[in-house]
């Protein structure tokens, strides 16, 4: 199982996605995602949100079936590298220009997918203000697939393929011609429980609670679809069970001078302002989610305490089976689910949403793959997640596959035929020096064979840490109680050994009591490495190093592990990817720099963090402080 979390992770996150999750949740209350927001889940329809420097802030998910690029391909693409040439500086004068209503002309375009695949654009941008600012931001972009034309609406009635196009809708929609439903979607009749053939030429009325309900609707159809060609009502319907419901409802007109020619009603719930209803907030939840095509659960305490229909359906675990269950019942191996529960630990801590890719087992024990989106929640003073989980489709995980392949394969081929190779001629370098000075400075000989050691010993352990690293993300060690006091001695003695000739001092605050968590020996490479790395930039004759252990301030039931060192320090723009496996592998500064990326993976495979700072916040060359922190594990021989 991978979870790619959305911050921090090995992958950078760019300025864009973290402007993104500033606009994201405002984005509903602008009028032309509310209308284009009822199609947006259809392949060929897309909505972007564009910055006054022409960055893309926010894309729906659909973004790689409408141009064929998601939004992380953006961040190597540019805005509107996808159009046609021709075409571009088109979009470009017309999506910057806005009439007095706010927007822009409609025109149509030509994009290129990465398959070479040509297709027509219609596109309409408006102009985005931050509700509570009031500042311009930039522009909301939709854009429609028109390369195949749709059908006219005029055909609704008749065409019976417009029913495979509204069913990819998961709004409810329903078309009612002279007063009476026509034909409903299927999610209309899951929202409201009714099978088409109950309701089919019936009147509306049975979807409101009493005539004089149903009487200001039609009224209201009658006023705004002559009018405007178009109706916003909202009011209390009723399911089939007669559960109310909160709905508002978006009306269409196919001829507003007849009505009776069909009238396209596409239903959304909502939370009354100052509501003074007695509906249970959870309730309220269950039945909106229950609905949902996506797999939704809570979980508490690791147990899953509600499942929504989509789980009972996919999964195939009937609701009375999986209720209360722990929820690696959902997961092949043990690690995998051990793996989720920690990210849900660390999610709660830093109340942070994650996304990421897992894969669960049905019953009958097919592995089926997921997106993932979990998020924190409080209810009743217990601590819970909500976990939203989508089929990942066959495409994206042979994109995924591919990418993630590619990415080992340059990292192992930067690392044989750069690292390796450097080290193998710095260490033959040194014995050959060490066989001219064999008889004319034996001091000098003993000397350079000695650094030709070392460097042999750093492609043992360059080779050794790439075996531990990969075996990290293959899920192949086991945790058990381990001491920080043994790790940190074992580290020392190591790192002494291979510096025999250099004056070093460890100075810390271990004082008898044991410092415990779940891990393994894996932290002692994890130490030894920063040691190593402290000691490699370090030009003073005396290497001094102090490190020291307390109670974590910034997570609970975390031990902060410092490793303060006087070595030349390290910049701001480095900092920034200090621990990324490919920096310095391609020659950004002297040595491999693999031994951090390591220590990352063993850090983060603890469930924990790591970070740097300068040791002088006004003086960055007065040495670093690395910073760990691991959850605490209380044992009996924890005093």
């Amino acid at each position: 199982m991978r979870i790619n979390r959305e911050e921090p992770d090995g992958e950078k996150i760019s300025s864009k996605s973290k402007k993104a999750a500033k606009y994201t949740d405002i984005l509903d209350e602008h009028d032309v995602v509310m209308w284009a927001s009822i199609f947006k889940d259809l392949i060929n329809i897309r909505i972007t949100l564009i910055d006054l420097n022409e960055e893309i802030l926010y894309t729906t998910q659909n973004s790689d079936k409408v141009i064929g690029y998601s939004f992380e391909d953006f961040q190597l693409l540019t805005i509107f590298g996808y159009i046609h040439p021709d075409d571009r500086k088109l979009v470009k004068e017309n999506y910057s220009k806005f009439r007095p209503d706010g927007y822009s002309v409609p025109i149509v375009y030509r994009i290129f997918k990465p398959s070479g695949e040509m297709r027509w654009i219609r596109g309409i941008s408006q102009k985005y203000i931050e509700i509570e600012t009031k500042k311009y931001i930039g522009y909301l972009l939709v854009e429609f697939d028109i390369t195949e034309e749709l059908m006219p609406i005029k055909a609704l009635s008749e065409d019976r393929d417009f029913e495979t196009m509204i069913n990819a809708i998961k709004t409810p929609v329903l078309f009612m011609k002279n007063n009476q439903i026509y034909w409903s979607s299927q999610n209309w009749q899951k929202f409201f429980e009714y099978k088409h053939n109950e309701v089919k030429n019936q009147s509306l009325e049975i979807l409101f609670k009493n005539q004089n309900e149903y009487a200001k609707f039609l009224l209201a159809c009658n006023r705004d679809l002559k009018s405007k060609g178009e109706l916003f009502y909202q009011g209390i319907l009723k399911t089939k069970s007669n559960v109310d419901l909160s709905v508002s409802i978006h009306g269409n007109a196919i001829d507003r001078n007849n009505l009776s020619k069909g009238i396209l009603l596409v239903f959304r719930q909502f939370v009354p302002e100052n509501s003074e209803s007695t509906v249970n907030a959870v309730d309220f939840f269950k039945s909106i989610m229950n609905n949902s095509e996506s797999l939704i659960m809570s979980v508490v305490n690791q147990k899953i305490t509600w499942i929504n229909n989509a789980v009972e359906k996919i999964l195939q675990y009937p609701i009375e089976t999986i209720t209360g269950e722990d929820i690696s019942l959902l997961f092949q191996t043990k690690d995998a689910a051990k793996e989720l529960i920690s990210e849900m630990n660390k999610i709660y801590i830093t109340r942070k949403n994650y996304v990421g890719e897992i894969t669960c087992i049905r019953k009958d024990r097919m592995p089926l793959p997921f997106r993932v989106q979990i998020s924190p929640i409080s209810f009743e003073e217990k601590a819970g997640f909500i976990l939203v989980l989508d089929p990942v489709s066959d495409l994206r995980q042979l994109v995924n596959s591919l990418r993630e392949e590619k990415g080992e394969l340059e990292f192992y081929s930067d690392l044989l035929f750069h690292d390796v190779l450097n080290l193998c001629q710095d260490a033959l370098s040194q014995i050959d020096l060490s066989l001219l000075k064999a008889e004319s400075n034996l001091t000098d000989s003993i000397i350079k064979q000695r650094k030709g050691r070392i460097g042999i010993l750093r492609i043992g352990e360059l080779i050794a840490n790439m075996d531990k690293f990969f075996k990290i993300k293959r899920k192949g060690y086991d945790y058990t109680p381990y001491d920080i006091n043994i790790a940190l001695e074992k580290a020392k003695e190591a790192l002494l050994d291979k510096f025999e000739l250099r004056k070093i001092t460890i100075n810390h605050n271990i004082k008898t009591k044991k410092y415990f968590t779940l891990g393994n020996d894996l932290l002692k490479d994890a130490f030894f490495n920063i040691l190593d790395n402290a000691v490699m930039f370090d030009r003073n004759d005396e290497v001094v190093i102090e490190i020291n252990i307390a109670t974590s301030d910034d997570f609970d039931g975390y031990w902060r592990i410092e490793f303060r060192d006087q070595g030349l320090g390290i910049g701001e723009e480095m900092k920034k990817f200090l621990f990324d496996r490919y920096a310095r592998s391609k020659g950004t500064i002297h040595g491999s720099g693999f031994g951090l990326t390591l220590v990352k993976a063993i850090i983060e495979s603890f469930n924990g963090y790591i970070s740097v700072k300068d040791r002088d916040e006004k003086d960055q060359t007065k040495g670093s402080i690395i910073i760990i922190d691991i959850p605490k594990l209380i044992t009996d021989d924890t005093s």
